[in-house]
């Protein structure tokens, strides 16, 4: 083999070797973060007051898995912050950048005693938990508020423009909700006051689900009392025992400007299949 051509192939060889240690390397930063990219694009990173979205697995050391928005098919979006404690995994968001993946090591000990929990089954002392993070979105606060209110702004055409192809003959009330009769019940109609037990299954416009009863455990509760959205109460005080409907509600009565937490974004009009199981008459 010719000089030049061997050399060739021990410089190939060699930077993918140099490729190869650094997609393994741990990198541990001043601050106490420990984390591992596995792709790193060009970008700013995160900074506080930032609003960050990412898709996370969490697992421990034997691989028990604890979260997987993946598989829940829900990103995460919270406000970019510092976290409670040196090697946090909030933290160690201030290193990434949109597009980034990594995994980020957090001590065991120091996040449960944190939130003052013991440590969970399959989790031992002293061990590391793995953030498995991939950042799909980093936007300025004032970004995000611009896109929030844009989004109100367009919600009523959104939900009329689903309604029309998806829900033919339903009847729209002066809420803004969309209701339609799937299954005519013949029993009695609910009252304010009266507990209620439903089967039910919400979902977003794409048809995604993101919360159901379980089979044989229905849920049950009072009406007209705030125990559940106010598009919930309204709904039911329209339906009879043995009915089945579809409620198409707008954020208004539903989880509004602020949302539920990672499983429903601000300003988000739901989909909810109801089936009024039983009434239990208010005393």
């Amino acid at each position: 083999m010719k000089l030049k051509n061997l050399f060739l192939v021990f410089s190939v060889v060699a930077m993918a070797s140099f490729v190869s240690c650094n997609q393994f390397k741990v990198t541990t930063n001043e601050a106490g973060d420990r984390f591992q990219l596995h792709t790193d694009e060009p970008g700013d990173n995160a900074k506080v007051g930032d609003i960050i979205t990412f898709d996370l697995l969490i697992k421990s050391e034997t691989d028990s898995v604890f979260k997987d928005t993946w598989k829940e098919g829900q990103p995460i979006q919270v406000d970019v912050r510092e976290g409670g404690f040196k090697g946090s995994f909030e933290n160690a968001l201030f290193n990434f950048s949109k597009g980034d993946s990594a995994t980020v090591y957090v001590k065991a000990d120091s996040l449960f005693s944190r939130i003052q929990q013991p440590l969970p089954p399959g989790v031992t002392k002293n061990s590391d938990l793995r953030f498995i993070v991939k950042v799909r979105e980093i936007t300025t606060a004032d970004d995000f508020a611009k896109s929030q209110a844009e989004k109100s702004q367009n919600e009523g055409k959104t939900v009329d423009d689903f309604a029309a192809a998806n829900l033919k003959g339903a009847t729209k009330n002066e809420m803004g909700m969309y209701y339609l009769v799937e299954k005519v019940g013949n029993g009695a109609t609910v009252s304010r006051g009266d507990t209620v037990v439903v089967n039910y299954k919400g979902s977003f416009f794409d048809g995604k689900v993101f919360d159901q009863s379980s089979d044989g455990q229905p849920f049950e509760f009072p009406v007209g009392l705030g125990y559940v959205i106010r598009g919930w109460d309204e709904g039911l005080l329209l339906m009879k025992k043995g009915e089945k409907a579809k409620f198409v509600m707008p954020s208004s009565i539903a989880y509004g400007e602020r949302g539920a937490g990672n499983a429903i974004p601000p300003f988000t009009p739901l989909v909810f299949d109801i089936e009024l199981v039983d009434i239990k008459k208010k005393q």
